[in-house]
């Protein structure tokens, strides 16, 4: 008996179909997961690169290879200005284009920054959205371009451009869903990159600025007590000769002595207040200032006037610390190089509305602001720019007034409420 089943043709045509439709279905898929390991291995590389410049060309260089394409652009966005910035561009001569901003409501890539979403266009001479001029900088006649957004928790980065020159050719779905997955890899890589810039910058300033304290504070010691010091030694053995030859005048060789090296002592307190005013920290800033001011007096024979418009509350250590170095900087500068006799520090809580002004006034020669700061990078002094990171650092504003002739006037003003003493400082 024949138990062979047969199926009917029409079953089995619809058999055929089916497993031709999986068969496809079964390469779309290991094509996929191809190109995916190719993502996973160009953005393990790009990530792995920490400085931005190289960065950026890197991932360019990445989507147009992976994507096969004829060239490729990234922009950055500039939050403050609302635009893109093309930062690079691959293929072509598009090298005229960086640096070249866009609103970003304007073109392909404004609509994709806009929207957050990815965008194929198949004829970029049907799409109105499409700048010829753009086109034409780089160099080729684009035909179809793939753009894609570059996001990185949620914020938007850039965005990421891939462009065809060869007419027929076009990108696909998976193209697509491959860029998106690597532009999002690529924005992580960026704020990284920022990051560590960003740490690099802060890690070299704190470096000059530690320099700096070095020798402000090696001259200080150099000009103060040291030389003190030395004349302290000088008149010790000039009283051991006199022991001998004249012992009737030892007593006030040793009250000139003992004179001297209590100056240096008061000099040498200054610096340690300069450097770290515990009274700061356990009274607050006006008792601080009230003993700054006295000691200035005595040991510099400098008139510092403080005064305070009104009283108010106590302020937290970062607005108090901030404060008296902007003070100290200022008072410093005038001391030193305008030969002020005389300083008034102003306190001028404003209440109503919320702000504290202080003011650091002198007697001095003054100087040209703008040509200072036209200079200043010869001058390698960073006054100013401290002075500008602590107001910075209080959400504060800082200025400076000066003539010659006329003396300076620096100031700073923040905001009290939020600069207030909290529980936290306590």
């Amino acid at each position: 008996m024949n138990s062979e089943v047969r199926i009917p043709a029409q079953e089995l045509a619809k058999l055929r179909v089916s497993a031709t439709r999986l068969e496809a279905n079964l390469e779309e898929a290991r094509q996929r997961l191809a190109a995916l390991q190719v993502v996973h291995e160009v953005a393990q590389s790009v990530t792995s690169e920490l400085n931005l410049e190289p960065l950026l060309h890197k991932i360019v260089s990445a989507a147009v290879e992976v994507m096969n394409a004829s060239a490729g652009s990234l922009l950055l966005l500039d939050e403050f200005s609302d635009e893109l910035v093309f930062e690079v561009i691959e293929g072509g001569a598009g090298g005229e284009l960086k640096g070249v901003r866009i609103a970003r409501n304007k073109g392909v890539v404004g609509w994709v920054a806009t929207h957050r979403k990815p965008l194929i266009v198949d004829d970029v001479n049907k799409d109105n959205r499409y700048y010829q001029s753009i086109a034409q900088s780089f160099g080729i006649e684009p035909t179809s371009l793939l753009c894609v957004p570059m996001i990185s928790r949620n914020r938007l980065i850039g965005v990421l451009e891939v462009l065809h020159s060869t007419p027929g050719r076009y990108f696909g779905e998976l193209d697509q869903q491959l860029l998106t997955t690597f532009a999002n890899q690529a924005a992580i890589a960026i704020e990284n990159a920022r990051l560590y810039e960003s740490l690099k910058r802060e890690r070299d300033h704190l470096v000059v600025v530690e320099d700096e304290i070095h020798k402000r504070l090696a001259r200080d010691l150099h000009d103060g007590p040291t030389q003190l010091l030395a004349s302290i030694v000088m008149s010790l053995n000039f009283a051991k000769e006199l022991m001998n030859r004249a012992p009737e005048l030892v007593p006030e060789e040793i009250d000139e002595s003992a004179a001297v090296a209590e100056r240096a002592l008061k000099q040498l307190r200054t610096l340690l207040f300069d450097l770290r005013p515990v009274i700061l920290e356990t009274q607050g800033l006006f008792p601080a200032l009230e003993l700054y001011a006295e000691r200035l007096q005595e040991t510099e024979q400098l008139n510092v006037v403080l005064t305070t418009t009104h009283e108010f509350a106590r302020l937290s250590s970062r607005a108090e610390v901030a404060i008296f170095a902007v003070i100290q900087e200022a008072v410093n500068n005038a001391r030193k190089y305008a030969y002020a006799s005389r300083i008034d520090l102003i306190l001028d809580p404003d209440e109503d509305n919320d702000i504290l002004t202080v003011s650091i006034k002198d007697n001095g020669v003054g100087f040209d602001v703008q040509t200072v700061k036209g200079r200043y990078d010869e001058r390698g002094s960073l006054g100013m720019i401290n002075m500008q990171e602590r107001a910075d650092g209080v959400n504060g504003t800082f200025k400076i007034r000066s003539e010659v002739g006329k003396g300076t006037e620096v100031t700073l003003s923040l905001p009290l409420s939020e600069n207030l003493r909290n529980s936290e400082d306590e």
